[in-house]
């Protein structure tokens, strides 16, 4: 009676699997990076937008006034007057269902290098809020038209109050400086987009 002898992969065939298998993992790898950073930045505009919602909330039972808040309460609190920073995310987070997390871009991380106080942390982290309020001209107090009339002072024209933004990234967190949506901002009506003025 004959044996029959089971034939293995020999070695050239096994290396030649090994190079596919690798070149498929290099095709896929950037696809999947790039879903993943589409997928914060779609978490970030969904933030972005919750907090537009909280806004008008706000500005309903505020007499249309926008809320005062510091521009980075972890360093000063600037420009509120007084020595006690006001943080936006505390002002605002009755008016988003108490849940501090709608502030977090996901792609503000720790780890960044940013002045002495704060290197290594995230926006979020030192300042409870990875969005900016905005502070020129100040809204604090003002209304929307209001802000719209001194922009367009500034500007010798009228300005539409749907082209200001209220809230945007603290820094460039999805993309290179200068390169399109790098940057998520948040406008009066509620639109999230990248820099449109």
């Amino acid at each position: 009676m004959k044996r029959r002898r089971r034939r293995g992969f020999s070695l050239i065939e096994l290396l030649v699997v090994i190079a596919v298998l690798g070149a498929l993992m290099a095709m896929l790898f950037p696809a999947l990076s790039g879903a993943r950073s589409q997928a914060k930045r779609a978490m970030c505009s969904a933030n972005l937008k919750q907090i537009g919602v909280g806004m008008r909330s706000y500005l309903s039972e505020n007499r249309d006034r926008f809320p005062h808040a510091s521009f980075l309460p972890s360093v000063s609190p600037f420009p509120v007057s007084g020595e006690t920073a006001i943080r936006i995310a505390d002002v605002l987070l009755p008016s988003v269902g108490g849940e501090p997390r709608v502030f977090h871009c996901p792609n503000d991380e720790s780890g960044a290098s940013r002045p002495d106080a704060n290197n290594g942390k995230s926006y979020f982290e030192s300042d409870g809020s990875s969005y900016e309020y905005r502070i020129r001209p100040p809204l604090g107090g003002r209304t929307m038209t209001e802000v719209a009339a001194l922009f367009g002072q500034f500007a010798d024209r009228t300005v539409a109050e749907i082209s200001i933004w209220v809230m945007r990234d603290y820094d460039n967190f999805h993309e290179k400086a200068g390169r399109p949506g790098a940057r998520r901002y948040l406008y009066v009506d509620g639109h999230v987009t990248d820099y449109e003025n």
